[in-house]
């Protein structure tokens, strides 16, 4: 008896299937149980369903097996990109009870393309009162419950206006449904369709994949924009045919009905059965009231009756992506007197400018030409002097500093041929790295005021210097509100605002800086435009953009001091004083 039993309920128990609907319905809500994909399409709604199956004409046993299903979706969570969906199912019959909660999330990847996924909770439970004096029972043996999850993953296309197509799976996880130590594993099942309208009328197509394997089944309907419909079907072999229509009563409400009626006495689990929906929709647009008929020979028209208007939209939207922001700092320490100061070049100080190079340039003046080779340093120098010379020619080898100016005072030119023959003849550079130069030969004179200048200096060049911010605000008529473009960093802080009464203004011009007129730091920000009046209050979806910044930091050095020739630097000037 036992072994009869497992035999003939199998199948039911894992074959028998929850309410569903096809999964390219757009207008059937039962579209979501199959497909959640379909979600991003859909209006926000609720629905309820019920199915009850019938045993045979004129049977008392009145309609053993129960169907019903409640879910709820909205596409709206974030923006209209990211929409999410809840779903309870069960299935009752005389033998065997289970049902489903599941969660679904979907995104809209492209206007016409969308994918979804749902987690289900599965429940499976025997009624023990049917298995009577069978005693040790293998199905029940383990328990009479069994509690697992499920999985489901579709995708959704809408490439032209009456093209819908779907393709998606089921049990991916393959979930274990055995009550008891062993394993009886769910296998995936993977489903498709597509839809083709032409006028009032579309042709449908559902193909489902099993254990059981290949179920196809065809369909054709006619409907109406308002979201009514009469549709009529059957399987691939003509063994189970179906006749529904959906009907929307006003505003948000819609009603459905669905008769299955098996044309084989082998294919179906009962002689037919009955399934109603109710449907609610939210935010969906009252219709239009109907303009009463005129008297004879007078127009009229009644606009004041219309109820309805579209929504504002704000939309907000920069011209630039990505912003380069360059920062170029020049530090100067000087210890040397003033009166040593007022001699040094304005080129050897530094001068701040947009460039972000890494050298400066050279001491302005007429190098020498022709340095007589005979012409040599007296041995006469001091220890430290010739330290320093010789750890400067090490450098220069190294090509740090890369550049060597020997500056002559006045015309005393042989010291500074000596040196430079010096230099020369110790590392083997080229002539390109040491120089000897007379400033006073610069044409352009040189300023004798240093006290001005600064210690520090900062300077920033953006690319590109300035953005365009471009505001739509269509169907927003109310002029009696105010406006607010509010600029976030990443930690939400509010950096700039920019604010205005009545309608938005078409574009702003922005240098990209903060309240304080600073250029923006590194990091990733975002803008939102939002508008406040007497007829409520509209946000645009948040809009980001990037300021990648880059710092180059010159430090400029003038000293006495010989040991100083070991930091790293770009360039060096030895100057003859004496």
């Amino acid at each position: 008896m036992a072994a009869l039993l497992v035999s003939a309920w199998g199948t039911p128990t894992f074959g028998q299937q929850f309410i569903t609907g096809p999964s390219t319905g757009l207008d059937d809500p039962k579209s979501m149980l199959q497909n959640p994909a379909t979600i991003s399409f859909h209006r926000p709604q609720v629905a309820l369903g019920i199915k009850a199956h019938q045993v045979g004409v004129g049977s008392e046993s009145g309609v053993p097996l129960r169907e019903g299903f409640v879910g709820g979706s909205t596409p709206f969570l974030i923006g209209d990109r990211i929409g999410v969906g809840g779903t309870v199912r069960y299935f009752d019959s005389p033998i065997f009870k289970k049902g489903a909660f599941g969660a679904s999330v979907t995104g809209r990847i492209f206007r016409f393309l969308s994918i979804g996924a749902r987690v289900s909770a599965l429940n499976l439970s025997y009624n023990q009162s049917e298995f009577v004096g069978v005693g040790e029972d293998p199905v029940i043996g383990g328990g009479a419950g069994k509690t697992t999850w499920t999985s489901t993953v579709g995708l959704f296309a809408k490439p032209l206006p009456n093209l819908n197509l779907a393709v998606g799976g089921r049990n991916l996880n393959r979930p274990n449904l055995a009550l008891g130590g062993d394993s009886f594993q769910a296998q995936p099942e993977f489903f498709g369709g597509a839809s083709y309208g032409i006028g009032a009328v579309r042709a449908r197509a559902e193909v489902t994949n099993s254990r059981y394997g290949l179920d196809a089944r065809l369909g054709i309907e006619a409907y109406s924009t308002d979201g009514s419909f009469i549709r009529v079907g059957s399987d691939a072999g003509f063994n189970n045919g179906r006749i529904e229509g959906q009907l929307h009563v006003s505003g948000p409400l819609s009603v459905n009905y669905q008769y299955n009626v098996p044309t084989s006495d082998l294919r179906g689990a009962s002689t037919g059965s009955h399934q109603f929906t109710v449907l609610y929709e939210f935010g969906r647009t009252p219709e239009l009231p109907e303009r009463p008929s005129a008297p004879s020979m007078v127009m009229e028209a009644n606009r004041s009756a219309v109820q309805s208007s579209p929504e504002p939209r704000l939309r907000v939207a920069s011209g630039h992506q990505i912003l380069q922001h360059l920062e170029k700092r020049v530090e100067r320490k000087i210890d040397v007197p003033q009166a040593v100061l007022q001699n040094v070049s304005r080129e050897a100080l530094g001068r701040l400018d947009s460039t972000i190079a890494s050298h400066r340039g050279r001491t302005r003046g007429r190098p020498a030409d022709d340095i007589p080779e005979n012409i040599e340093v007296m041995d006469v120098l001091s220890a430290e002097y010739d330290s320093t010379l010789s750890r400067v020619g090490r450098r220069l080898q190294d090509g740090t500093p890369s550049t060597l100016d020997v500056l002559q005072k006045d015309q005393d030119s042989v010291k500074a041929y000596g040196l430079y023959n010096r230099v020369r003849a110790e590392t083997g550079v080229s002539s390109d790295q040491v120089r000897v130069v007379n400033p006073a030969n610069s044409p352009t004179p040189q300023s004798r005021n240093r006290q001005a200048l600064p210690r520090e200096e900062s300077r920033s060049v953006l690319n590109p210097e300035s953005t365009t911010l471009t505001l739509l605000h269509p169907y927003l008529s109310d002029e009696n509100g105010v406006w607010t473009l509010t600029v976030e960093d990443g930690a939400g802080e509010v950096v700039r605002t920019f604010r205005g009464s009545g309608s938005p203004t078409q574009q702003i011009e922005w240098a990209w800086t903060d309240e304080q007129g600073e250029p923006l730091d590194q990091g990733v920000y975002r803008y939102q435009l939002a508008w406040e009046g007497p007829s409520g209050t509209y946000k645009s979806e948040r809009q980001k953009f990037t300021v990648q910044k880059t710092v180059r930091k010159v430090t400029i050095e003038v000293t006495e001091n010989p040991k100083g020739v070991d930091a790293p630097s770009d360039a060096l000037e030895l100057r003859i004083d004496k």
